[in-house]
């Protein structure tokens, strides 16, 4: 069982992390912006919406200042003094749905702003704010109503079309969000929340190409932050740039943002490019952060050393991994070690490690084929065959032990039980080259039969 470079390439393909993803993609408009947005429309817009009462504009005065500062003491004040009072204004709901806000009394925020839409309904702040309470509880399709009615009552601001958006690619429509962040951005067009929004909508329909300049304005924007480097690199990767999601990479490791994540994805694409001193250094600085996941990583790289026969730097790679070894980790180490010893031709350690490994996964059918190799070539056929029977049995290890037992067979003469194995080999994959290896063993089997007879 040889780990070619090839099969090395394959493995490390097939743990790629940085496909260009959204899920750690934060929700844009943080709870701060949503107060602010809230506290910002205590000022009345005149001609435009409703006006309170004089009573309550006497009552708005002496507690507004009050509301953004000491909501609770507003509220108590606002609540004795509206004690007994007819029904509110429309304005004045609004009003108290603010201070009702403020005070994180969400639920009767949102009575109070629907009070005012119902007895308003062109009342445009009202209904974006009644959007803002639903953007920040999650209720992205209730979102959409509230902020699409302010839109349509003029709410042009890069704040409602951007939560617009996101709550229109929430809610699954993404033609429509896409629109709202194209109009929010031109309202906004360095607001890092809407192009993370849109570049994170172009992820979803893997329109890479269009995402690639967003994620590199937000590096730009924000360069302390490692989400965007991190999917600036998933984006070159998804178009097979490779060497600039190596730079990409390497630039956000100078700047000390480099996750685990990053630094294994660095450490691949190294490999990969058959740069193995720079891919070690990744590795070993995942592994220096206490990470299972790069000590997994070198115990492939020791094993591709161990196959290109540099026993040297593969000893010297599992060394230094033993030193700090995860407990998951233990038998792919000892597999790796076992490789280095059937390098070397020495079958004890090698025979040693694999059992230890066994005892720790004894279904493992990988591990029983190659325990059973060990054996055979350590001149062991007895429990050799036994090994291989078991792995026989396994998925993973079936074709190659049945190929395996087969030459055991043929080593003693026993052409029947040789001819059995190779057609269950033949079984589980089609092959040419076995189909004539059968042909010629059948041949021998039956000269050998005539031979006996005469």
């Amino acid at each position: 069982m040889r780990y070619t470079r090839t099969l090395l390439h394959a493995l490390l393909a097939g743990m790629l992390l940085l496909a260009p993803v959204v899920a750690g993609a934060k929700r844009p408009a943080t709870k701060e912006d949503l107060n602010r947005i809230i506290n910002e429309s205590a000022n009345f817009l005149r001609n435009r919406e409703p006006e309170m009462t004089a009573g309550e504009f006497a009552l708005y005065e002496k507690v507004v200042a009050m509301l953004a500062i000491q909501p609770e003491f507003a509220m108590q004040l606002l609540q004795q003094m509206m004690a007994g009072k007819e029904r509110p204004s429309a304005a004045f709901e609004f009003v108290l749905g603010n201070a009702q806000y403020n005070a994180g009394r969400r639920d009767l925020a949102e009575a109070h702003y629907r009070r005012a839409v119902e007895r308003f309904p062109e009342y445009l702040r009202a209904w974006a704010n009644l959007g803002v309470v639903h953007y920040g509880e999650g209720r992205y399709d209730q979102a959409v109503a509230s902020f699409r009615r302010a839109v349509e009552l003029g709410d042009a601001t890069s704040d409602t079309l951007g939560m617009l958006a996101y709550s229109l690619q929430r809610a699954g429509n993404g033609v429509a969000a896409e629109m709202a962040y194209l109009r929010a951005l031109s309202a906004a067009p360095d607001n890092p929340d809407w192009l993370d929004g849109l570049c994170g909508l172009y992820i979803e329909s893997k329109q890479y190409g269009r995402a690639e300049p967003l994620a590199r304005q937000l590096v730009k924007l924000q360069p302390h932050e490692p989400r965007h480097w991190q999917h600036y690199a998933g984006l070159l990767l998804s178009q097979e740039r490779r060497v600039e999601a190596i730079i990409v990479l390497e630039s956000a490791r100078a700047l000390r943002l480099a996750s685990d994540e990053m630094l294994l994805e660095l450490g691949d694409l190294y490999a990969q490019q058959k740069f193995n001193a720079e891919a070690l250094a990744a590795y070993r600085e995942v592994l220096q952060r206490g990470s299972e996941a790069g000590a997994q990583r070198l115990i492939v790289m020791a094993r591709m050393f161990a196959e290109e026969g540099q026993p040297a730097a593969a000893a010297e790679l599992l060394a230094t991994v033993e030193k700090s070894l995860p407990a998951d980790a233990r038998v792919p180490f000892l597999q790796a070690r076992a490789e280095l010893a059937v390098a070397r031709k020495d079958w004890a350690p090698a025979r040693r490690d694999l059992e230890e490994a066994l005892s720790r996964r004894p279904l493992d059918g990988l591990v029983l084929l190659r325990l059973g190799q060990v054996l055979k070539e350590s001149d062991s056929a007895v429990a050799a065959e036994q090994m291989l029977l078991a792995a026989a049995r396994r998925p993973e290890g079936a074709y190659q032990a049945h190929l395996e037992l087969a030459d055991l067979a043929l080593r003693a003469r026993h052409f029947a039980p040789c001819i059995n194995h190779l057609e269950q080999a033949l079984a589980l994959q089609r092959s040419p080259a076995i189909q004539q290896y059968l042909a010629k063993i059948k041949a021998i089997a039956s000269s050998d039969e005539n031979t006996t007879h005469h």
